[in-house]
């Protein structure tokens, strides 16, 4: 019996279905570089901090940039203090840390969950000594961006200066090497890249109310969350830190 035809018409198949699964590779979006591609503005480079719809947690920066070059940060505490001091990348890990599970939640209405390690307000504090004049804390940082605090709000238990996420040391795209945590407070409040911090008797405004339609006080207010891990499911929160069912409350 003459098989060649079977043969043919079998490793026709083959080529046909190896074809077939080669276009998908290249054409399918985000698969040929076997990284998607979350960035919303696909005119700046890949490798710069920007704004990117990551699935798990979004990344939003006001002004890409390259990101911090730890060698020449530094950050400089000043204004109405007694101390003013310089702190370099290491003397951060000398102060007390803690962890906590706490939600970022977006001012565009999604918000994100992860495990922060870093420290108090209180470390930096107590090093510094405020004068009885400082009522405010006026932030800077290396992409440009401000914002602004009462001392009061700082000092509040939830808020914490971060140095790691999810047990890995803080991301370039999460605020390497230094950010704020303050999980009453929407996700512009809560600034990366920190280098400055400056004590003063008036309040400053921050980058936000200066270039956009945000508060300056930017408190969480009731309303609708889509969080990124419950499939943006609407849910209803009451303002101020967002806890969902699913989420479990700190002690």
């Amino acid at each position: 019996m003459d098989l060649s035809y079977l043969k043919a018409k079998f490793d026709r198949r083959v080529f046909l279905k190896a074809l077939s699964a080669t276009a998908l590779v290249l054409f399918a979006p985000g698969r040929a570089s076997g990284e998607a591609d979350y960035r919303r503005d696909k005119n700046i480079p890949k490798n710069y901090i920007q704004n990117r719809d990551n699935p798990k947690f979004h990344i939003r920066s006001a002004n890409p940039f390259l990101g911090v070059d730890i060698s020449s940060w530094g950050l400089a505490v000043t204004g109405m203090v007694e101390n003013p001091m310089g702190f370099g990348y290491e003397d951060l890990f000398g102060f007390k840390r803690v962890t906590q599970v706490s939600r970022l939640k977006c001012v565009e209405c999604w918000s994100a969950k992860a495990t922060w390690e870093g420290f108090r307000a209180e470390e930096i504090l107590q090093r510094v000594r405020p004068r009885p004049e400082a009522k405010y804390v006026y932030f800077q940082s290396a992409d440009s961006y401000y914002e602004s605090y009462p001392i009061e709000e700082l000092l509040r238990p939830r808020v914490l200066f971060v140095l790691r996420m999810n047990g890995e040391p803080l991301s370039p795209d999460h605020g390497f090497p230094l950010r704020l945590i303050a999980p009453f407070k929407y996700g512009y409040k809560n600034i990366k890249y920190i280098t400055k911090m400056e004590f003063t008797d008036s309040r400053k405004r921050n980058y936000w109310s200066n270039n956009g339609p945000y508060s300056v006080d930017g408190t969480i207010q009731p309303g609708i969350d889509h969080p990124l891990d419950f499939g943006k499911k609407p849910l209803p929160i009451n303002g101020g830190e967002v806890f969902h069912p699913f989420d479990k409350r700190p002690t």
